[in-house]
């Protein structure tokens, strides 16, 4: 299990999908997935990704990328994503690109973290919570 006492403020970014639902935009059903910091639990920013598309498309996922840097002004050392995730390789690209190692965990081990996010989300959004 990671909590955020195991990290530095920007030492490690999660980049997770929020939503258990899917989302219904115009009828279209669409993720929506976050990249948050490990040790505060604060979301940098998010992306939309329409379900038939799999995973976030790569200009959305720089632009997050892009976003989170402006909010830190710097980057974090690395990016944890749960394993089994349809947006990894999306994902590892944006963090190779800018100098983040990887770790791939079971999205149990991230519960500490997202599972509150997750949760107050659920409830937010659709009313009731996961």
């Amino acid at each position: 299990m990671l909590t955020p006492d195991q990290f530095k403020v920007n030492e490690a970014w999660i980049a997770v999908r929020l939503n258990e639902e899917f989302l219904f935009v115009k009828d279209e059903p669409y993720d929506i997935y976050v990249l948050v910091d490990a040790a505060s639990a604060y979301i940098l920013g998010h992306v939309l990704s329409k379900v038939v598309d799999e995973s976030p498309h790569d200009k959305d996922v720089e632009a997050l990328f892009r976003e989170a840097w402006e909010a830190k002004r710097q980057w974090a050392e690395k990016l944890i994503v749960p394993e089994n995730s349809i947006a990894e390789n999306v994902f590892r690209i944006q963090a190779e690109k800018n100098g983040l190692s990887i770790e791939i965990v079971p999205l149990s081990d991230l519960e500490p973290i997202v599972g509150p996010l997750k949760e107050s989300f659920a409830s937010d959004f659709f009313g009731n919570a996961t």
